[in-house]
């Protein structure tokens, strides 16, 4: 009789704890702040992990004081011009990273910490197998105006690129990009020095057809930041809470050496040797400080 009842109780205990498990779980996680980012524009976008996953890890660094959040893709794959309306409407996405300029941060709000340590304006090229002879025998860097290069239509390096001279071919999708690099529609495709590697080895197939080149730069002082909505500052103040904790801990950087996006960057001094053109950036709000080196790596 005893074992019975023992045995009872037990099913009873086991009952009541799996009754509040399916009650409490679903709360836990309504709990948690929902952050929503686009999808990646395509499989070879490279950056896209190092980019969601460092959101999320400045989150987690504030979650004692905040709550839990948790980075989520929204439904739809956005190119910059569309992320950038909608991220000013809060519709389908809460935080985007871009490239900033003046007009960006008019609109949005700016959180202004260099994701890549001002690493994005370190440009490299992403150029046809078969160009690899012409570009390593130049000698006088500024040649490279005569030739058109492909850009992203809403990119602020389009910007800058054509008021500096050069030959600008605006690209409204990032896979044709390289279709037309192909096609040889435009001869170079600059890149930051974070994805260019990762991007170009994803992109070649069978035929091998498609290089990395970063024996020489181009540089222009050009941050990469997380953006949020101008209506939405207290995520943006989170995130910028979180990510200078990041940056005190040294977090920031080893996050940065680990990740296979980044960790080939290291060490950082090399970059800016290989600087062969230095542009300025009109779109930079003039107030950005680029000599932080808290922040910033900022080639001599």
């Amino acid at each position: 009789m005893g074992k019975t009842t023992n045995a009872i109780k037990f099913g009873l205990y086991l009952a009541l704890s799996l009754l509040l498990l399916q009650v409490l779980f679903p709360l836990a996680i309504q709990a948690a702040q929902t952050v929503r980012i686009t999808r990646p524009q395509s499989s070879e976008d490279a950056s896209f992990s190092y980019f969601a996953q460092l959101l999320q890890n400045a989150l987690d660094k504030t979650t004692l004081q905040h709550g839990k959040a948790l980075v989520i893709q929204s439904a739809f794959v956005m190119e910059q011009g569309r992320a950038e309306k909608n991220l000013a409407e809060s519709e389908y996405i809460d935080v985007h990273w871009m490239g900033t300029s003046r007009k960006r941060e008019q609109t949005l709000k700016a959180i202004r910490i260099p994701l890549l340590k001002g690493l994005l304006g370190y440009r490299g090229m992403i150029i046809r197998q078969a160009d690899q002879a012409l570009f390593m025998s130049i000698k006088d860097w500024g040649e490279l105006k005569k030739y058109p290069l492909c850009q992203g239509m809403h990119w602020p390096d389009s910007d800058i690129l054509q008021q500096a001279g050069f030959k600008v071919v605006r690209v409204v999708r990032y896979e044709a990009m390289f279709a037309m690099l192909e096609n040889q529609r435009c001869r170079f495709f600059p890149r930051g020095v974070h994805e260019g590697p990762s991007e170009a080895q994803a992109r070649n197939g069978a035929k091998d057809d498609i290089a990395w080149f970063d024996k020489r730069l181009i540089y222009y002082p050009f941050p990469m930041y997380f953006f949020t909505s101008r209506n939405n500052i207290a995520l943006a103040k989170r995130i910028e809470e979180g990510l200078n904790i990041m940056i005190e801990t040294g977090e920031f950087d080893a996050y940065m050496a680990q990740h296979l996006v980044t960790r080939h960057l290291f060490p950082f001094s090399q970059w800016a040797k290989r600087v062969a053109i230095q542009l300025p950036n009109p779109e930079l709000p003039d107030d950005t400080n680029i000599t932080d080196k808290k922040y910033w790596l900022v080639p001599e």
